[in-house]
């Protein structure tokens, strides 16, 4: 176990690499106890950027509301001006997932993180395999 200082108080302190979580390691504070460490930014997965361009993959008419609470765009900024929609790769890029009207779907911020706290818990990529066929067919006829 490797020593590293506290994010708070900069004591040093335990520190334990994570690999199999999204954060960079564990660290046991004696002072504020359990603490996540973020990844250095050399070690950090570049992200993709959801453009306009994969928004745009969804006609029109659907852009304006979310598909999972059906809440309207205006809706959305009347309960609270920061909720947006987003475009949400139902099948993520990471996983095999391809830029394609179908595997699309638009949310807003709220469903969308409860979309990917619910994909962690159930293990959504258990049958990928039956995906990744319909990506390598999607690709040849493209």
């Amino acid at each position: 176990m490797e020593i590293a200082p506290c994010p708070k108080c900069g004591q040093e302190s335990p520190f334990k690499l994570r690999p199999d979580t999204q954060h960079h390691g564990e660290i046991r504070c004696p002072t504020h106890g359990h603490l996540w460490i973020s990844k250095p930014t050399e070690l950090k997965t570049p992200r993709r950027k959801i453009n306009r361009e994969l928004f745009e993959l969804v006609p029109g008419d659907m852009q304006e509301f979310c598909w999972t609470c059906l809440r309207h765009r205006d809706l959305l900024k009347t309960i609270r001006p920061s909720v947006s929609l987003q475009a949400h790769h139902i099948f993520e890029a990471q996983h095999g997932g391809i830029d394609h009207r179908d595997n699309v779907q638009i949310l807003c911020d709220e469903c969308h993180a409860a979309v990917h706290r619910t994909r962690g818990q159930l293990h959504r990529y258990d049958s990928i395999s039956n995906f990744q066929a319909f990506v390598r067919h999607e690709r040849l006829t493209q």
